[in-house]
């Protein structure tokens, strides 16, 4: 059997599926705030926008979404 390949769609598939298991071990018939990041940060865990080396949780280059020396950082 192949292995399957991760794409966007099944990264947010699995990222909806982890809100949704939390929202219903919750007891609600709705996402709370908590289940919408845990969405988000399972999405951003699956599907990385950078696709560079990264050193300490932080990518080296400049202006990179995961760089902690981006410009737009204060």
């Amino acid at each position: 059997m192949a292995m399957m390949t991760l794409t966007r769609e099944i990264a947010w598939s699995a990222s909806i599926d982890a809100a949704n298991r939390a929202m219903r071990a919750g007891g609600r018939k709705a996402w709370s705030e908590d289940d919408y990041n845990l969405a988000a940060s399972e999405f951003n865990r699956l599907w990385p926008l950078c696709t560079h080396k990264v050193e300490r949780g932080h990518c080296p280059f400049r202006g990179c979404m995961n760089s902690m020396f981006r410009d737009d950082n204060e």
